[in-house]
């Protein structure tokens, strides 16, 4: 390939770095669910990008954790679609609802898990702090090791067991949330790293 289309096509990826970076779209959903432009360069906004690479983590684990439950949902000849929504609606609401009370009893559930027309709807990863999603990582690997070798049921249960004798595991909330491009701007991130790895050698 010549330089040049070389050096056309590195300037095309940077571009692309720089306009979602520089245009990040959050959600600060306290005080009327308003979207707002962010810079992500902005060493202020840096939380936000540990939370992006925990983010991609946990992205991981979740497709790990779903190739187990629907190898075992069709050994058993059942319906796919009608039992992952509520096994990951159980998963999600047990972490979540361990070590913290909520203003009323399904108001955790109404805003994650079953109103559509919340802005937060299916977001509960995207809304909490670097440390509570690093803590929802662990708890997600802990389910994982356990659902290789029993079921659903079986391993949530062992898995809140474990996680309700842990210290210092409250969810913690935390605005913006995460954009809801974050996947897009992750792989930006781990471009701009590359080269910057390229830089050192």
């Amino acid at each position: 390939m010549e330089l040049k289309s070389i050096l056309k096509k590195e300037r095309q990826k940077l571009k692309r770095c720089e306009n979602l970076l520089k245009n990040a779209k959050v959600l600060y959903w306290k005080k009327g669910a308003t979207i707002k432009i962010i810079d992500l360069y902005d060493e202020k906004n840096e939380d936000i990008i540990k939370r992006i690479e925990v983010r991609h983590k946990i992205r991981q684990i979740n497709k790990a954790i779903n190739h187990y439950l629907v190898e075992k949902l069709r050994s058993k000849n059942l319906d796919i679609e009608r039992y992952m929504k509520n096994y990951w609606d159980e998963i999600v609401e047990g972490f979540a609802t361990l070590h913290n009370t909520y203003k009323s009893e399904n108001s955790f559930q109404k805003a994650f898990l079953y109103d559509k027309q919340s802005h937060l709807y299916r977001r509960f990863q995207d809304c909490i702090s670097l440390d509570s999603m690093k803590n929802y990582l662990s708890y997600l690997e802990t389910y994982l090791q356990l659902l290789k070798d029993m079921g659903h049921e079986q391993s949530l249960e062992k898995t809140k067991q474990i996680f309700s004798k842990k210290a210092n595991m409250s969810v913690k909330y935390v605005e913006p949330a995460l954009p809801l491009n974050w996947a897009d701007i992750y792989e930006q991130i781990q471009f701009l790293k590359s080269k910057d790895a390229d830089a050192q050698l």
